[in-house]
């Protein structure tokens, strides 16, 4: 039962059979990661017709495990074991559903106390299995790889073995066959890599020697990862299996009908349930999402020359107060709009099997004036679409409901333009560039390709998986696959046909929201800004170390072809790059500049849009991906809020994904190997003190979060990893 590159990466979805080939998937990363090979690179090539016409990796085959990339883009082991358990929490969150409340904090819920016992014992072992994450992170060996890999096993063994035994309903059962033939794939790998491995050792395959063979996986390691793939694989039969009887039944299934907001809450057991869940609903928190959620990049200035929405300043003043007013807001650079008109020409979707709407709103939004009370961003008016009425929060339902439309909007953008597009999408020519034209050795790829780790394969995976027809994005977004692909592609194509003018405090200034007396309150642009000057200042001490004058970079053949191959045709295919319209680099200043550029995308920019998924978007009716009844009309007739959200089997298809893809934090920024400047010591101090840098900014972050709405932390350094990487 091989499977093939197809059956492999396009089936990594989150049904049963998709989250079963995924647990095939990692099994294999893990026994053939990049040691397993012959030490031969693998070249990089362009492929413009898996997201066309963008630039991404192109490569032949790899052997047995058949996707197309180079051997180099294989995962670590420490990146498997990281998916492995987050896998695992989610499958643990999605068993214990059918006992929600059953195994809550000990309580038994009329049970004898073995039960009780139970409980109180499992609760550990799920602590146990959250713990475990940072001892993956602080592994430093094979061997200490090793030892964890062994211990997840034994709790993920555990933890199965106690729920299938613990259902008093004795329904929990795994179909022999079913399992078998999920056991017989994994018995095929352990085959295929045998043979692999015995045409290494006799010299038939590749030209690998011993030593370079050393950080493979070993056989203890292999059966660690065989057991936890095989028990995930059970805790998935056993989310899959008949609900408990009604008199012990606590799940979401009771009012699947008409769910209620708790029943949205009820599918948080294991993962936790998001502190927006309780407060999304308040004014000042869906404003703050502005400055500080999933998205915080759509706020702009209004100029005084416009007039975005139809509002009244008798309208304006009810909501605000009649110590201030429209026309004085506007001309103070109070007043402020979040545009998601490029949004207007999608098409509703309705896969998999219910009508979706997607819609293109105009929010206003104003901050109070100079010397209140408060300066937190304030709600003032909402247009669901162009030739809609203006709902305001004199309006009541519909203006929860015009909120909430807001938050889908911002979520598919999020999700389609800043998050893929502008992120994933945007770094990969300049990875492919990197490793095609500068040498191992070259200063500048030394420094950019710890930036670039895993990107290819995390692209490479989104455009099999997530962005297919019929597969997670088609059916929990709001619009048709052929309109979100549609989407990514300009938003990416916009970012690279305009790179000179994406230094983030440019990009900052661009919308009229740089001014911190103005707009007082922006987490996302204050932390992001020392984050970039602490990048910028260790990107100037490292390239001045080699550049000392300019000439010295015009002479770099390397480097100006690198930058001629990033705006070809045939290569990166990037406009506006460089100096002049050939792309040549002439001044440090640039080169400074534009590589900054590339690390904060790749690291800090990249966190701030993907983290918020797993701590925010999870849950659907504060970020819903998709609404699923038409925008009010009618200010006089109040609309139904419930009836707009996702239901609940796309609310939980929802937390799955966004979860797994916004949990995983593997390496961090600044944190380079210990010798991976060793060729040029005098940088260690330049390094130290962009270590330093980022710690100081840790703290000052902290101290900010504890007077904000919500504490903002999707910027603290310790949680950028230095590459996109999931």
């Amino acid at each position: 039962m091989s499977l093939s590159s197809q059956a492999t990466f396009s089936s990594l979805g989150l049904t049963k059979t998709d989250i079963e080939s995924l647990l095939v998937l990692l099994y294999k990363l893990a026994k053939y990661n990049k040691s397993s090979f012959p030490f031969t690179e693998y070249e990089y090539n362009y492929n413009y017709n898996y997201v066309p016409p963008l630039a991404l990796t192109g490569a032949t085959s790899l052997p047995i495990i058949q996707v197309e990339l180079p051997i180099q883009e294989l995962p670590s082991l420490k990146w498997v074991l990281l998916v492995a358990q987050k896998l695992t929490l989610i499958l643990v969150n999605d068993a214990l559903s059918k006992f929600s409340g059953f195994f809550e904090n000990g309580i038994s819920y009329g049970l004898d106390n073995d039960a009780q016992s139970n409980s109180l014992s499992l609760n550990i072992k799920v602590q146990s299995l959250e713990d475990i994450e940072q001892r993956i992170k602080d592994a430093e060996s094979k061997q200490d790889l090793e030892e964890i890999a062994l211990n997840l096993a034994s709790i993920t063994q555990d933890i199965t073995e106690q729920l299938v035994a613990a259902d008093p309903s004795n329904v929990v059962s795994c179909d022999p066959g079913e399992i078998s033939a999920f056991e017989e794939q994994l018995q095929e790998i352990d085959e295929q890599f045998e043979l692999y491995q015995i045409g290494v050792n006799s010299g038939n395959i590749g030209f690998s020697s011993p030593s370079e063979l050393e950080d493979s996986i070993t056989d203890l390691l292999s059966s660690a990862v065989k057991k936890i793939i095989k028990s995930n694989a059970k805790l998935l039969e056993l989310e899959n299996t008949q609900p408990l009887p009604i008199e012990v039944e606590f799940s979401t299934q009771v009012s699947a009908i008409e769910p209620s907001l708790e029943d949205y809450n009820k599918l948080f057991i294991k993962i936790p349930l998001p502190e927006i869940s309780a407060r999304f609903q308040e004014d000042l928190v869906f404003a703050y999402m502005q400055v500080a959620g999933p998205n915080p990049l759509m706020l702009q200035k209004v100029s005084e020359q416009e007039q975005p929405l139809q509002i009244t300043n008798e309208q304006y003043q009810q909501i605000i107060g009649t110590s201030d007013s429209l026309e004085v807001a506007k001309k103070e650079g109070r007043l402020y709009k979040a545009d998601y008109s490029k949004l207007k020409n999608m098409e509703n979707g309705s896969f998999p099997n219910k009508q979706k709407y997607i819609y293109s709103p105009l929010a206003l939004f104003t901050v109070p004036p100079f010397g209140s009370s408060s300066h937190s961003l304030i709600p003032v008016a909402i247009q669901c679409q162009p030739q809609d009425p203006v709902f305001t929060p004199l309006n009541g339902d519909n203006w929860t409901i015009a909120k909430s439309i807001v938050q889908m909007a911002d979520s598919n953008y999020h999700e389609l333009v800043s998050h893929l597009g502008r992120t994933h999408l945007f770094i990969e020519p300049f990875a492919i560039a990197t490793k095609r034209r500068l040498p191992a050795s070259h200063h500048l790829r030394i420094l950019l390709e710890p930036h670039f780790e895993g990107t290819i394969l995390i692209n490479y995976g989104a455009h099999k998986i997530l962005i297919a027809l019929g597969r997670e994005v088609d059916a929990i977004l709001a619009s048709t696959i052929e309109s979100d692909r549609q989407l990514t592609v300009e938003a990416a194509q916009d970012y690279l046909h305009h790179f000179n003018d994406l230094i983030f405090p440019q990009i900052l200034a661009s919308r009229g929201v740089n001014n911190t007396s103005q707009l007082p309150e922006y987490p996302y642009r204050d932390d992001g800004l020392l984050i970039w000057n602490a990048i910028h200042k260790w990107v100037r001490a490292y390239l001045s170390s080699y550049y000392t004058h300019e000439q010295q970079i015009l002479a770099d053949q390397k480097l100006q072809n690198w930058a001629k191959e990033l705006i070809s045709e045939q290569g990166g295919r990037l406009q506006n790059f460089g100096e002049d319209i050939s792309g040549t680099i002439k001044t440090l200043d640039y080169l400074i500049d534009a590589v900054s550029t590339i690390i904060f995308i790749a690291s800090a920019q990249h966190a701030a849009v993907n983290f918020p998924q797993s701590q925010l978007m999870t849950y659907a009716p504060a970020f819903p991906l998709a609404v699923y009844s038409p925008a009010p009309t009618n200010p006089d007739q109040p609309g139904d809020f419930m009836r707009m959200l996702p239901p609940l089997d796309q609310a939980k298809t929802q937390l799955k994904l966004t979860y797994l893809l916004g949990s995983v934090y593997y390496t961090q920024l600044g944190q380079y190997s210990n010798s991976y400047f060793k060729s040029k010591p005098e940088l260690s101090s330049a390094l130290l003190a962009f270590q330093n840098e980022l710690k100081g900014i840790e703290q000052e972050i902290n101290q900010k979060n504890s007077k904000r709405i919500m504490p903002y932390k999707f910027l603290l350094p310790s949680q950028i990893p230095q590459s996109i990487n999931i």
